[in-house]
């Protein structure tokens, strides 16, 4: 079975500092080369006009992920396995600095946790950009991986 080929990333505001957006360009570019990837930056507004503005982009054949403090966390392997298991889109969302509406948690058919640790929305970008990249080499047999 083929990996996804599209991952589409919704984020509710912009990285603004230099060194994460130098990671986060990075990262993109690597998975470019697995995948094509989208990403869709949500202005700041509060939860529920977020809430709206990020369901506008959801499509309903698209398998989604929401990034959640009370999600399940994967290990890079299992992600992996996710990410070769659906041969659908994939649409990660990150909340900001409130997290995700109910509305937007509900439509999710994965709660996604990164980690028990609490992290800016910008590093929570960049951390999720390398573990799908770092899936990516896995499926693939690359070395990033160790």
């Amino acid at each position: 079975m083929a990996a996804t080929n599209k991952i589409k990333l919704i984020c509710v505001g912009k990285v603004k500092e230099a060194y994460l957006k130098e990671g986060v360009a990075d990262f993109s570019k690597r998975i470019s080369h697995y995948a094509k990837l989208d990403v869709v930056e949500i202005k700041d507004l509060g939860m529920e006009q977020e809430a709206e503005k990020i369901l506008s982009h959801l499509r309903s054949d698209d398998y989604t992920i929401a990034l959640c403090v009370d999600g399940k966390q994967y290990s890079s392997m299992e992600l992996a396995k996710l990410i070769m298991a659906t041969p659908k889109n994939m649409t990660f969302i990150i909340g900001g600095a409130n997290g995700l509406s109910q509305k937007v948690i509900e439509k999710a058919h994965l709660k996604l946790s990164l980690s028990q640790m609490t992290f800016t929305h910008e590093m929570c970008r960049l951390f999720l950009l390398e573990q799908i990249y770092r899936a990516f080499t896995i499926i693939k047999g690359r070395p990033y991986h160790k």
